[in-house]
């Protein structure tokens, strides 16, 4: 199992979690000029920063659990579910208690996709195809 160092990890997730987060600011940008979506407030800006930064860790933390497998296929898809299933469901659990029942943004799938994408960090052994966007210093 191929694992960055904890400061490189720690390192990773940060800019992992800057990068989603503005691509997300960006989204809402432009549905608030195209459509009339309400401006973010601080806290929304706050709340997104804060769900992607625990779904990246959640990840990360699944990824140590069942790391990244090597090849492609049924093995990626089915490691892919057993991440994705979870955390919709805390994803859910946390705009519930944040933003209520009702709410205009999708935290669950922010959450869940953050998830997703902080899983990339830990792969199996065995290959030198890159490792998940580490840093190379």
């Amino acid at each position: 199992m191929y694992r960055p160092p904890l400061p490189e990890l720690a390192l990773l997730s940060i800019r992992r979690t800057l990068g989603v987060s503005l691509v997300l600011y960006a989204f809402y940008l432009g549905l608030h000029y195209l459509s009339g979506y309400p401006f973010l407030t601080p806290t929304d800006v706050v709340t997104v920063l804060a769900l992607v930064f625990a779904g990246t860790w959640l990840g990360i933390g699944f990824s140590l659990v069942a790391p990244l497998p090597e090849e492609r296929g049924l093995p990626r898809v089915v490691r892919t579910i057993l991440l994705t299933v979870p955390a919709l469901g805390i994803g859910v659990a946390l705009q519930i208690f944040l933003k209520g029942a009702r709410s205009d943004m999708a935290l669950y799938a922010i959450f869940a996709l953050a998830a997703w994408l902080g899983s990339t960090f830990v792969r199996e052994e065995g290959s030198d195809e890159s490792h998940g966007g580490t840093l190379r210093v």
